[in-house]
C-alpha cells in the first residue's frame, strides 16, 4: 500500500463498521462497510487522481467487471461520489439494504 488515507472525510451519521486498507488491480483503495440510518451499503475509496480521466460509468463498469466483493451486479444499484472541492477521493458505493 503506497498511500495513505488517513483523510477520508466522515460524514457524522455514518457509522463506519469495517474499513479495510486493499489493492484493487494496481490501485490503492479502501473497502468500508457503513450503516446510515437503516441502511446499511459498502464503498471503495480511491484518490481521485487516479481515476480521473473515467467516467462514473467507466469505474462501475470496471469494478463490477474485476471484483467478487460487489453482491449486486447491476450498473444502477451503484452510486459514484466525486467532491474536488472538498477532498481528493472518489466514493464508489454499492449493495445497498434497508435493515429497517
Amino acid at each position: 500500500m503506497n498511500k495513505t488515507f488517513d483523510n477520508i472525510p466522515r460524514d457524522e451519521n455514518t457509522r463506519i463498521l469495517m474499513s479495510v486498507n486493499l489493492k484493487f488491480g494496481d490501485l490503492d483503495c479502501v473497502f468500508q462497510t457503513w450503516s446510515f440510518e437503516k441502511i446499511l451499503g459498502n464503498s471503495l475509496i480511491f484518490y481521485a487522481a487516479d481515476l480521473e480521466f473515467e467516467s462514473d460509468e467507466e469505474i462501475k463498469n470496471w469494478i463490477l467487471k474485476n471484483s467478487e466483493i460487489v453482491q449486486n451486479k447491476s450498473v444502477k444499484s451503484m452510486t459514484v461520489s466525486r467532491n474536488p472541492a472538498e477532498h481528493p477521493y472518489v466514493f464508489v458505493n454499492f449493495d445497498f439494504r434497508n435493515v429497517g
